[in-house]
This record gives structure tokens, sequence and C-alpha cells, in this order.
């Protein structure tokens, strides 16, 4: 059979691989381990970019895997572990106006060939198609051949490696249940004399063997039947387990990489941890393949049939969910955006576990930047006398008002503007009266270097003497109270 299949006859070896899985619990417990890895990881759909239109394709693939029977269809397209390939075909429903799957219909694969030369593209099986059968219709099939191991697809499959552990095993396990159906019981030993016919020698057989079945028996009182115990030794009967379970143990390694999961005593793996399924790499191996199969055969085809040929297309994405340290990853994107890395939302939704925000969400329902803090109001207090004598007195402050409380240097920085306002007015009104008067650019350059000639700073001159005065004294305060 697994010869026959290298050359391109693979009837009789797909028959061999399902007869495998219903007849040797083992293999059929394994396979379906390594199946379940991957069709039970989480589902997600990633988006080429944040686009509108490309979150538009994104929401249409959504919808798709979210509909039931997905699921069933991961299974389905994992049944190419142990044969080599599998095919589902898409029941399209075209009744609303948009192309969606209704239901996948999974395919036997022996409806189905490779052709004569590569011996890699499958073809659908059929008398008009000849030896290499008909091709495969666009946007039909959802074609899964994993790459377990290089070459042949059809070589590919678990079933051709476990095939010659379940023939052997079938032998072990026929000659056990012979040695079983015997084992414990005494051997009957007949005895006749010499000068006996044949008839009494016919006698004496038939009430041994029914001496065995029976257990009684009539023979002539001049026979003799002897009753030999079995030996007690423990070699013979542990022999053909111990075979069976060695066989079921290359077995497990074959499919899942270890044995620890499958045994019947506990068992270690890698750094002293014990795995309970299927090995992390094998696992997202399946689950990398699957989703270059899905993303080729079904989202394309999706995608195509609604909107037309893409430049991009969104991916759908089977991975296991790991600890993600939320804490670690906030604090790098605070430290690391405002400096001008940009990083995609849907990538960092992705990373947190959260899904994308609702279309028609109002924005009191959405998390987002606080809104600035309104300004406190200044406080109700009388501005100290500019006097020497006074800079140092201390302005009692109401408790409940005290909530931002300026240091002295913004106080008397306050102060001076208050005091020069007036005289900085005056002077930038007669500024900008020269500039409404001025005909030309000259003419206010003129005006401005005039006034600066003809302005009295005296004022101005005596406020900033008494402001300097009045921060020296304030600070020589500060460091008296301190002191």
């Amino acid at each position: 059979m697994l010869t026959a299949a290298a050359d391109g006859d693979h009837n009789e070896y797909l028959s061999l691989a399902e007869e495998m899985e219903e007849r040797d619990l083992h293999y059929g417990a394994e396979l379906g381990k390594r199946k379940l890895a991957v069709s039970r990881l989480p589902l997600s759909v990633e988006s080429y970019s944040d686009e509108e239109h490309d979150l538009k394709l994104t929401d249409a693939v959504r919808d798709m895997i979210r509909k039931p029977g997905f699921r069933g269809l991961l299974k389905d397209q994992l049944d190419a572990l142990g044969k080599g390939y599998a095919v589902a075909e898409i029941i399209w429903d075209k009744s609303g106006g948009i192309w969606t799957p209704s239901r996948y219909a999974y395919r036997d694969p022996r409806f189905f060939q490779f052709d004569r030369v590569s011996r890699s593209e499958l073809r659908l099986r059929d008398e008009m198609g000849g030896v290499d059968g008909l091709p495969l219709e666009p946007y039909k099939f959802i074609v899964h051949t994993p790459k377990i191991k290089s070459g042949l697809p059809i070589r590919g499959g678990l079933a051709r490696v476990a095939a010659w552990a379940f023939m052997c095993k079938g032998y072990t396990v026929k000659d056990w249940l012979a040695f079983a159906e015997v084992f414990g019981m005494p051997m009957r030993l007949g005895k006749y004399r010499a000068g006996a016919t044949q008839g009494d020698i016919n006698v004496l057989k038939t009430a041994v063997a029914n001496l065995g079945s029976d257990a009684a028996a009539v023979f002539p009182e001049s026979m003799q039947i002897e009753l030999v115990e079995a030996a007690k030794g423990s070699g013979a009967n542990s022999f053909f387990k111990i075979l069976a379970e060695y066989l079921d143990d290359q077995v497990s390694k074959g499919i899942l990489g270890q044995t620890a999961s499958s045994s019947g005593t506990p068992g270690k793996l890698g750094n002293d941890t014990l795995q309970s399924d299927v090995r992390d790499d094998i696992r997202d191996d399946d689950a990398e393949q699957l989703e270059d199969t899905l993303n080729r055969d079904l989202v394309r085809a999706l995608i195509d049939l609604n909107y037309g040929p893409q430049k991009n297309y969104p991916t759908i994405q089977l991975r296991a969910s790991q600890p993600e340290d939320i804490t670690a990853l906030v604090t790098s994107l605070k430290e690391l955006v405002p400096l001008g890395m940009k990083v995609e939302q849907s990538v960092v939704r992705d990373r947190l576990g959260l899904p994308d925000p609702a279309k028609n969400a109002k924005p009191e329902d959405l998390l987002g930047v606080p809104a600035a803090a309104a300004p406190v109001p200044a406080l109700n207090r009388e501005q100290p006398c500019s006097c020497p004598s006074c800079a140092s007195t201390k302005i009692a402050l109401n408790a409940e008002a005290a909530a931002f409380v300026p240091d002295n240097p913004s106080r008397l920085a306050d102060k001076l503007a208050t005091d020069a306002a007036p005289l900085m007015d005056a002077l930038i009104n007669q500024a900008a009266q020269i500039v409404n008067t001025a005909g030309t650019l000259q003419e206010i350059r003129t005006g401005i270097e005039q006034l600066a000639k003809d302005y009295d700073i005296t004022d101005l001159g005596t406020l900033l003497a008494q402001a300097f005065a009045l921060a020296s004294l304030t600070g020589s305060a500060e460091v008296t109270d301190e002191n």
C-alpha cells in the first residue's frame, strides 16, 4: 500500500489511514490530541493597516469566522496531518447580494488525486479527466497539505510513519490474545497403553479436548489423563505487553514529539517541565501552516468575490495566548511614543487582548485622554504693598482655598506685571499710533527710533528698582525663616 501510494495510487493507503484511527485506540487518541491542540487555539483577524478600507475588509473576515461551523472546518482540515492532505468544499450563499460561506463540506480524500508528473498538484478524480484528473475550480475548495516532511505530499502524512507500528502491534496483540487464551490453564496430557487401537486414540483425543472446554470428559479406564500445571514465570506473560507499549511510545513520539503525556508514568520534558499534550513548537508549526491555507483559499476567495482582487489582504491568525506583561508594555509605550515611535492601535489592542471599538460607539463610552483640569482661580486676597517693610509680611491663606499656593518669585512677577501694565500700555499705544499713521516702512522705523529717544524711562526704572529690592528682601526673609 505504501509503495503504491508513492507511485500515485493512494486509494488503499488512504483507506488504511482511516482504519488506523478506528482500530488503534492509541493512534487515534494521539492524533486527536494534535488536532485539538490547533483547532482550539484563539482565532483572530489581523488588518493590514488602520486605513478605513483595510478595516472594512477585516470586519468582513471577522464576520465569517464568527459564524457556526468554522471550528469544524479547522478540524476537517487538520485531517491532513494523518493522511497528507485534506479537502473541504466551500458552499457559497449568494442570496444577500454578497458571497458568504454558508457551510464547509468535508470531502473524502479518495475523491482526489495528484497529477502524474509532479505528484504535488491535487486534482479531482474523474473519468473525464483521464489519469491526471480534472483541475480544481477556483474559489471552491480549501486544500490543506501540511509540510511535515520534505518530499511528496502523500508521503508526509503521519499515517505513513505509524503504519509500521500499527502492523507490528497488530501481530503482537494477536499473539498476546492467543497466549492469554491458554495462559494459566494446565496442559492436558493423555496417555494410552501400547497396542491401543486408532479408535481408542481418537476417544482419548476427544476426552482431552472436552476436558479443556467443558471441564468434563469420559474416557476408558485403561487410559490416563495427566494435568501438567503451567509455569508461573513472569517473563512470558509480560513480553507482549512490553512490546505493545514500546510500539505505542514510538507512535507518541512521532505524533506528539514526546511520551510524557501518553505513558502510564509521569515524565519530564526539557527543563524539568511536564508537557501535557503536544510540544509547543509542533503545535505552532501546524497552526502557522493552517493559517497559510485559510488565508490563501478562503480569505482571498471571500475578498476577491465581494471586493475584487486586492494588493493587501487581512489575515486569519491561530496563536496561542501568551501571558502579556501589560505593565511593561504600557511603560514602554509611554516612553517611546512621545519620542516619535509610531505604533498601530490595532497592534496594541491585540497585545492587550482588547477588541476594536464599535463604529457607532459614543465618545462618552470610550476610554481616552482625560480632559485638562480647569485652572484654579486666583486667591482672593489683597496684594501686599511694594514697600520693603511689607515684603516679608506673611499672608494668611484659607485652608480650603490653598489647593495651589504660588511661590514668592511667581507672586513678585505677577505684581511687577500688574504695576507695569499702565506704563507699558502707554508705550504700546504710542507705537501703534505711529504704525497706523505712517505711509511707508521707513516712516514707521523713523517714528519708532524717535519714540525711543523721547520716551521717559524714569517711572519704569523706578518700578524695576523697587521690584529688584523687593525680590532681594523676600529672598533674605526666606533664608531667615529656614534658619
